[in-house]
């Protein structure tokens, strides 16, 4: 590993290469889940084709959901973009744009089926009139739309939400194959299960941090105020789970921004925030997809702004769109996972969430 000496090598090998001290600092395996994500997508997958008879096209999609449960939404509203002849619109808030109505297809989801922000949300939907389902592994929101006849998705419960990214983006995706509001989404689907496996295969904790990449980002993070960069529309959402996954499950502070919008303000900041040298590391988010002109925008951005920073690209693989995403996805998940490792704490527990809610309640 480049840049470091024997000892610390040594450390950083006993951290991530030891199973017993991974389990110690892991004792509920989030790591293991993360390395499921390929299985979990193609569950949630297979529970979406069941979802009832297929509504009209609808004229505005949107997505309700907060923290881990609302990145399915964001992941696809980049799907897609131009690709249906609807918007799509993620809300994580209390309320809806006033112009939602009975011509509108809303999706809730919630993996507790209790988030107070998405049942608020879910009832104005009620009101509005719009076409409403519901995904969640119980809580709440199963019970309300049971009681009113609301089209729901029953997923496994037991996992921390943002554990649980397949289960909630995978019944979207197959209601609407099964919907046929789109084309393509099975052949995608298929592939993204196939790279992300193997992927899993290739990054996952059995694999020395000599010979994984994951690995190796975790240890240049350590200590570093990660900066994640998304150079195209489809990567925005997977910089932002970066961000959450790093916050979550690292317990660091990360920011995130994406290409050509930062080249507009954030380039700026640079100017002072460059300077201090070893405080912050910029991971590029990178599609092969990735047109010539912002592949030219981060050349420059690096020249002109970018000074003293670490940065590191990672590479999206796989064919189809969603595996190009959900690789990226994948790899963030892990790096986040390794780098709770090499802080000591235990990736699961989010006390500050908790508590917050505790005192909400209250």
């Amino acid at each position: 590993m480049p840049g470091l000496d024997l000892e610390e090598i040594a450390i950083v090998s006993y951290v991530l290469d030891d199973a017993g001290r991974r389990s110690a600092l892991d004792p509920q395996d989030m790591v293991g889940l993360v390395v499921r994500t390929p299985e979990f997508l193609r569950e949630g997958w297979e529970l979406g084709l069941h979802l009832g008879s297929p509504p009209p096209p609808p004229r505005h999609l949107l997505v309700l959901g907060m923290g881990g449960s609302g990145i399915g939404g964001d992941l696809l509203r980049g799907l897609l973009y131009d690709r249906v002849g609807f918007p799509v619109t993620v809300v994580k808030d209390y309320s809806l744009p006033a112009w939602v109505g009975p011509q509108d297809v809303v999706f809730a989801c919630s993996y507790s089926g209790n988030t107070e922000e998405t049942l608020s949300a879910y009832e104005a939907a009620g009101r509005a009139g719009a076409r409403r389902v519901a995904v969640t592994s119980g809580g709440q929101l199963a019970d309300r739309a049971r009681a009113e006849g609301v089209p729901w998705v029953r997923i496994p419960p037991g996992l921390p939400p943002r554990a649980a990214l397949g289960y909630l983006l995978g019944p979207m995706l197959g209601a609407l194959h099964r919907w046929g509001w789109t084309e393509g989404l099975e052949e995608e689907v298929g592939e993204a299960v196939a790279v992300l496996r193997e992927l899993s295969a290739r990054w996952g904790p059995e694999v020395p941090t000599a010979d994984n990449p994951a690995k190796q980002l975790a240890r240049a993070l350590v200590g570093r105020l990660p900066v994640v960069y998304a150079t195209s529309r489809l990567s925005e959402a997977a910089a932002l789970r970066w961000k959450t996954q790093l916050n979550e499950n690292s317990k660091v502070y990360a920011t995130w921004n994406v290409f050509p919008e930062l080249n507009h303000n954030e380039t700026v900041g640079w100017a002072l925030a460059g300077q201090p040298e070893g405080l912050l590391e910029v991971v590029v988010l990178r599609d092969p997809e990735d047109p010539p002109r912002l592949v030219r925008r981060l050349e420059i951005t690096r020249e002109v702004a970018l000074g003293a920073a670490g940065l590191h690209e990672v590479w999206a693989h796989g064919h189809g769109r969603l595996s190009r995403v959900l690789s990226l996805v994948l790899f963030g998940d892990l790096v986040s996972v390794y780098l709770a490792y090499l802080n000591e704490v235990d990736p699961t527990p989010v006390a500050a969430i908790d508590e917050l809610k505790r005192r909400l309640e209250s």
